[in-house]
């Protein structure tokens, strides 16, 4: 079985967030402070190893765009199941928000 140690993410880092300014210009980035309410009181997203969750919104009509990569995803015969980020954060955002996850 493997370590799930080894496969956690820290949410908080995991995380950018983007408020898209038109063209680009002024754009701002940032990572959470908390990320609890979403992914739990451990704020770790277990079955990925470098994990980059892009969620941004563009500011003209707050329209959001989720990309989720990684490296590595853990294989389940290991023991253990991959969370599915873009799922669960699917309830939190908004209708029409535009997904696109690694296919590693």
């Amino acid at each position: 079985m493997a370590n799930p140690e080894e496969w956690g993410s820290d949410s908080n880092e995991a995380l950018k967030l983007t408020l898209l300014s038109p063209l680009g210009a002024n754009s701002l980035t940032f990572h959470p402070d908390y990320t609890y309410p979403i992914f739990g009181d451990a704020e770790t997203i277990y079955g990925y190893k470098g994990l980059i969750i892009d969620l941004g919104f563009a500011g003209w009509d707050m329209r959001g765009f989720l990309k989720v990569s990684w490296d590595q995803k853990i294989n389940p015969s290991l023991g253990i199941e991959a969370e599915d980020v873009a799922e669960t954060l699917k309830e939190h955002l908004p209708e029409g928000t535009v997904t696109q996850k690694n296919v590693c």
